[in-house]
């Protein structure tokens, strides 16, 4: 596949035939998959260094024009990467924590970023998330602070346990493949559990997650434990799934994952229900273009203040 292509397609900048040759190119095979995620997750880095925002569009701007320039920018992107979140592996961690310095990684909308720790844990970080992470990680156990969505591969150390800090609590592990949603501006909250153990420290008590388990808290602080969807992770690859959902809670995870503000002014719309599934590379617009012809409601945006209404 063209990579200058590719890099057009990841910014939103290519036509829909572009568009649509590109995703028959990356469902023709595991190769070509591969490839794609490859490419994607370098372009995710040089966001990393240089987010610029298109003033026509929620989603970033592709923020160089060339792609040896990307390329440039991918190869220190990569080193900035190894010295700041490598610290793990080439440093004495028995230091007190709090002495250390916490780093910022904050994910711009509609785009997601993988990183690799230095202890080799890997995280996927969802748009608009945001984590903090020490430069050197503590003697007794590894700490992190996700404000977002984050899919975890936690590396197995069994005297050095992982720790999550989120806004309904700590989140603990040893070695573990788990995802979270935790967004400050969202009133619902969930963990789950593909494999391993992990267990959710709130203030009243302590929950413990069952492999195959997701556990939710909703806007009312109820928490209840449902079966593990694996729509919950296809995020990692970019797509956003919905099965049944309802207009109000799918407008509620583009609010999230944009960075924006959806208000439904037409009566009617809100318990309507949808099935589908979108990229999140093709933004916000798109996304409400389909669902307005099936559920025949128009909108209008309001660049200024990020806000979108639907009549």
């Amino acid at each position: 596949m063209n990579k200058d292509l590719l890099y057009r397609f990841f910014s939103g900048e290519c036509s829909d035939a572009e568009r649509a040759e590109v995703r028959r190119w990356v469902e023709s095979g595991p190769e070509a998959r591969t490839e794609y995620m490859q490419e994607r997750r370098l372009y995710d880095l040089t966001l990393c260094l240089a987010p610029e925002y298109d003033d026509d569009s929620s989603a970033p701007r592709r923020p160089v024009s060339r792609l040896m320039r990307v390329a440039g920018m991918v190869a220190a992107a990569v080193l900035i990467a190894v010295l700041s979140i490598g610290a793990y592996r080439f440093f004495a961690v028995d230091m007190d924590a709090t002495s250390v310095p916490m780093q910022t990684l904050t994910v711009p909308p509609g785009q997601r970023l993988q990183i690799a720790l230095g202890d080799g844990t890997t995280v996927w970080l969802n748009s608009q998330t945001v984590m903090r992470f020490p430069g050197v990680f503590a003697a007794d156990e590894r700490r992190v602070e996700i404000d977002g969505e984050a899919y975890f591969e936690v590396a197995k150390d069994a005297e050095h346990p992982f720790v999550v800090n989120t806004k309904a609590g700590k989140i603990r592990v040893t070695g573990t493949t788990f995802n979270v949603d935790a967004y400050s501006t969202s009133p619902e909250f969930s963990v789950s559990l593909v494999e391993g153990a992990v267990s959710l420290e709130t203030p009243s008590r302590i929950y413990k997650v069952e492999p195959g388990q997701t556990l939710e808290i909703d806007h009312n602080g109820a928490v209840s434990a449902a079966n593990l969807s694996t729509e919950r992770f296809e995020w990692v690859d970019g797509i956003v799934s919905f099965s049944n959902m309802s207009l109000a809670d799918i407008l509620s995870r583009f609010e999230k994952y944009y960075g924006i503000t959806i208000e439904i002014r037409k009566s009617g719309l809100t318990d309507e229900r949808f099935t589908g599934r979108f990229y999140l590379d093709e933004g916000v617009s798109h996304a409400l273009n389909v669902l307005s012809r099936d559920l025949q409601f128009s909108y209008t945006k309001d660049q200024d203040n990020r806000r979108v209404v639907i009549e």
